[in-house]
């Protein structure tokens, strides 16, 4: 079974680098015919604002991160051109709308918890505050599909869902999913509580507990029926819980993108500095050449950046260029929303302009200068364009993908573009055969969140096709470095390397009894040395997770000072 890697925006950048450049100068991201994570423009709706729970005091300068994007979906940014074609790490703020088709979105907010959007399915914002007090205040409409919403032990925020004319209030510690359909609306707690307000009645819904409303009829049940989607939300939520730190940045308050950050990158400790680097990269990658800026009223154009970890390094802390390691970045100072480029702890240097200040057909083709911190394309200049959307290119995009079926390729300077979220297991060890052949390669099959086989995946299970480590007989893992091998009479390995049933490591060790499940040391499948201390964002050492790599550094987790 073939794949389409869902980064198709990302494709579009890759070939405006080669000569294939999009439709229209107004709107330069417009061609969609090769685009594998949009849906056509459409003009916006209007409706009378409902209350949103807005209260005296509030802030609304709050974001939340689209995390994860596959297949084709759409943003309204209030752009005035309607539902467009979006991307991860692309901001939503208060007012926007966000749209599926056949495709899968992810909702990241500051403490972690998240809001899933199966196919067929439209969510509103209409509320993104932040409290007087300090909490934060989010109020999410859910027009139609099913959404799954998983939310940390924070005390204080509130999460309200809307549907219709029904109000669901989701207590701390709670994972529930909502289904609204022909009117008729389902919400299924498998854990925590949710108090459901419909008129003048109230209903408080426990763990494995169901409610379904339809017209004026209102049902509990005391079980939760199983739905195709159940399997694609289980596995995200293990993604975070297995990769995600519990506490929070020191003066940041926020903790979303940490489970990326994690599995994509780690801390080197060098001389006594520490600075987290993303795996798949050398010294020429620089984090500022390839990206878009995208337009938000009121506040002009944000950098967003197309790697599954660019969220927290490029809205907080700075970067800076390592000698013998390339670019790095260091944790610090405040959380920098939409405004996240024009920021002295964040870059200095110059800021190469194109023509007028303006890209050149939407595409900056500027030199990027490496200074001590990156300089970066220069921003469109507001009202200059009708442009929403505006691709900016120093160098052609480099991306790790399949070369042919049941072949992955890890690219030397993709810094992780391209590699599914979670499913290929341990990257510490490829990253080191990258770092040494500047590709590693890796047997990989199509499988279904549910662990089906891409080919026969039965109907009951649904989700995006991901790829997974195809393994040989023995645990051997098949191709190493730019070296092909077979792999025959494949059995699936376990992702994290640990031995159960005859599954390997990407080196072909195996683990004993219980698999670490990150890329850092333990006992388990990778069978990697434990290294020095892994740093803490606070620079002081943390336990010995990390795992020796050339030149004596070390390279270890995030670690968040309790």
């Amino acid at each position: 079974m073939k794949i389409r890697i869902g980064h198709g925006m990302f494709v579009v950048l890759a070939l405006s680098m080669v000569g294939v450049v999009a439709r229209a100068q107004s709107n330069p991201i417009a061609d969609t015919s090769s685009a594998d994570a949009t849906v056509a423009t459409t003009q916006p709706t209007t409706a009378a604002a409902p209350d949103n729970g807005a209260k005296p005091g509030d802030s609304h300068v709050r974001i939340v991160r689209l995390s994860d994007a596959k297949g084709m979906l759409a943003l309204d940014r209030k752009t005035g051109l309607g539902f467009e074609q979006t991307m991860q790490n692309m901001p939503i703020v208060e007012g926007e709308r966000l749209q599926t088709a056949e495709g899968y979105a992810e909702v990241e907010f500051e403490d972690n918890s998240t809001l899933r959007l199966a196919p067929n399915s439209q969510v509103d914002f209409p509320l993104l505050a932040l409290r007087s007090s300090g909490a934060k205040a989010s109020t999410m409409n859910v027009v139609k599909g099913t959404v799954y919403v998983t939310t940390e032990n924070t005390k204080g925020n509130e999460i309200l869902l809307v549907a219709g004319e029904t109000k669901i209030n989701v207590s701390p510690s709670t994972h529930l999913r909502l289904q609204v359909a022909d009117g008729k609306t389902v919400l299924s707690v498998f854990n925590g509580t949710a108090e459901v307000q419909k008129g003048a009645e109230t209903t408080v819904v426990a763990k494995k507990q169901s409610l379904t409303l339809d017209g004026d009829q209102v049902i509990v049940a005391k079980k939760v029926a199983g739905e195709p989607y159940d399997a694609w939300d289980k596995e995200s939520n293990e993604y975070h819980q297995r990769y995600s730190a519990a506490n929070t940045f020191a003066g940041g308050g926020n903790s979303f993108g940490l489970s990326d950050l994690n599995y994509y990158g780690s801390f080197i400790n060098v001389g006594g500095s520490a600075f987290w680097q993303p795996y798949f990269v050398g010294s020429g990658w620089s984090p500022y050449a390839n990206g878009v800026w995208a337009m938000y009223p009121g506040a002009g154009y944000s950098w967003v950046s197309p790697y599954p970890w660019g969220w927290l390094p490029y809205h907080s802390g700075n970067w800076s260029f390592f000698p013998g390691y390339g670019w790095g970045w260091q944790p610090g100072g405040g959380f920098n929303g939409l405004n996240n480029v024009n920021n002295g702890t964040m870059m200095t240097g110059n800021m190469p302009t194109g023509a007028g200040g303006m890209p050149v057909n939407g595409i900056d083709r500027s030199t990027m200068h490496s200074p001590t911190r990156p300089a970066m394309p220069q921003a469109p200049t507001a009202g200059a364009t009708r442009a929403s959307l505006v691709m900016a290119n120093d160098k052609p995009i480099v991306m790790s993908r399949p070369d042919r079926d049941g072949n992955f390729v890890f690219q030397k300077d993709s810094a992780g573009l391209g590699v599914p979220r979670g499913s290929l297991g341990n990257l510490h060890h490829v990253n080191n055969d990258v770092g040494r052949h500047g590709s590693a390669s890796m047997p990989v099959y199509a499988a279904t969140p549910g662990g089906m086989d891409g080919n026969n995946a039965h109907s009951a299970t649904r989700g995006p096709a991901t790829l997974r480590p195809g393994y040989g007989g023995d645990g051997q893992m098949g191709p190493r470095g730019n070296t092909d091998a077979a792999a025959s009479g494949a059995r699936q390995g376990g992702h994290d390397g640990s031995r159960g049933g005859g599954q390997g490591g990407y080196d072909g060790s195996r683990g004993g009894g219980q698999g670490s499940p990150s890329y850092h040391g333990g006992g388990g499948g990778g069978g990697q040395p434990a290294g020095a201390a892994a740093p803490t964002t606070s620079g002081n050492s943390g336990s010995n997770a990390g795992a020796v790599t050339s030149g004596g550094a070390s390279r270890g987790p995030i670690s968040m000072p309790k």
